[in-house]
């Protein structure tokens, strides 16, 4: 899957609806994601709902999407790449009460 600027608008405006005014720790599962067009890592640097991004990957190419989408900008919220299920989950968990910084 190949991630435009309407799919990150649109995986956005699901988050907030879903949060309904509040914000929530995110799981990501990017293991489909053949490619993330610069407009739409772009769009990810707005604001939303989700109050910390767990990146889940299998491949390399996911840890190279992640990494490149995390280092190019600065997230508006805390974000990381994870190859395991449980450590992200663990991380969204255990770090939601701490700072954004």
């Amino acid at each position: 899957m190949r991630i435009e600027p309407a799919d990150a608008h649109a995986a956005m405006a699901a988050v907030n609806a879903a949060a309904d005014g509040s914000e929530y720790p995110l799981l990501v599962d990017m293991s489909d994601t053949a490619s993330l067009s610069r407009q739409a890592r772009s769009v990810f640097t707005i604001r939303c709902a989700a109050s910390r991004i767990a990146l889940l990957g299998k491949s390399p190419v996911d840890r190279m999407l992640a990494n490149w989408s995390l280092g190019v900008r600065n997230l508006p919220t805390p974000a990381r790449f994870f190859t395991s299920n449980t450590e992200a989950i663990t991380w969204l968990l255990v770090n939601q009460t701490t700072s954004r910084t």
